[in-house]
């Protein structure tokens, strides 16, 4: 049962054979590629040949921004689509967009109609899932510019609007942790739609929190690797197995380098194989 990969979240300038190299020399089993709100003039032929040449198999793809306001991040999801056979047919993820300035429910028309047609493309270029992160990039329910996947009650919204069986969520514990929210019981309760998990962690300081609140310029809540967090990842992990898991764990750098401090990068997912190891 233990068929959890474990990999790393790279963004596409990163992919590169000497990068790659380090990833398999350090133990890292898969890989996730990204890009921010547009594909720019990426050769996906070479970048998937470099991934092919180097053996390390490519479990999500994927670019972050707002589909329903920005034409180039729909365009980069409608053909990181098109190209995921080059890659194996991964998983493609991005944002569930949003209509700016609008609230969640009035963003839902829209999302339906882009995602519908995008739904129907992935079916017919056997795309292993459209998968949506669900970073809240500092939206609220009522507004925001880039995502209405922000928590429970969206979720129930957006797959009520669109109950497709390639639609599904690409999650991990620090957005929740940075929510006050508890990750592992919300876990427990989309087990079944969590397709892809980021390794990405936070770290709750609670007496700077109760002092300085959640608004203050200094922030109490730091986000952090796997293994430095307020979550337990064995925990994490056998509940996904008992969900029918069979995706990876990409560790994530939040926004830099993944090879700067590579050997935190590496020590966290040293953290990883051994919450694998006790899994039943």
């Amino acid at each position: 049962m233990k068929n959890i990969q474990l990999g790393a979240l790279l963004f596409a300038n990163e992919v590169t054979s000497a990068n790659l190299e380090r990833l398999n020399e350090a133990g890292f089993e898969t890989l996730s590629i990204c890009f921010w709100e547009t594909l720019g003039e990426t050769d996906l032929a070479s970048l998937a040949r470099t991934t092919e040449e180097a053996g390390l198999p490519v479990n999500a793809i994927s670019v972050w921004g707002n589909p329903l306001a920005n034409e180039e991040t729909l365009r980069g999801v409608q053909t990181l689509i098109e190209q995921s056979y080059r890659f194996g047919h991964p998983f493609v993820s991005t944002f569930a967009g949003r209509v700016p300035s609008r609230s969640v429910e009035a963003s839902l028309p829209l999302f339906k109609e882009v995602f519908s047609e995008l739904l129907q493309q992935a079916h017919r270029h056997d795309c292993r899932g459209l998968l949506l992160e669900n970073c809240r990039m500092g939206d609220l329910w009522k507004r925001g510019s880039w995502n209405i996947a922000i928590n429970d009650a969206a979720w129930d919204l957006i797959f009520n609007t669109l109950d497709d069986p390639l639609l599904g969520l690409e999650w991990e514990p620090c957005h929740q942790v940075e929510a006050l929210l508890e990750p592992l019981a919300q876990l427990r309760r989309w087990k079944e739609r969590v397709l892809h998990v980021h390794g990405k962690d936070a770290h709750v300081d609670h007496a700077l929190l109760s002092e300085i609140g959640l608004y203050a310029p200094g922030k109490a809540i730091k986000a952090t690797l796997p293994g430095c967090g307020d979550t337990d990842w064995e925990i994490l992990m056998q509940i996904l197995l008992d969900g029918g898991y069979q995706g990876s764990i990409d560790i994530e750098a939040g926004g830099t380098s993944f090879f700067s401090d590579f050997e935190e990068k590496v020590a966290s997912l040293d953290y990883l194989k051994k919450c694998r190891l006790s899994l039943r």
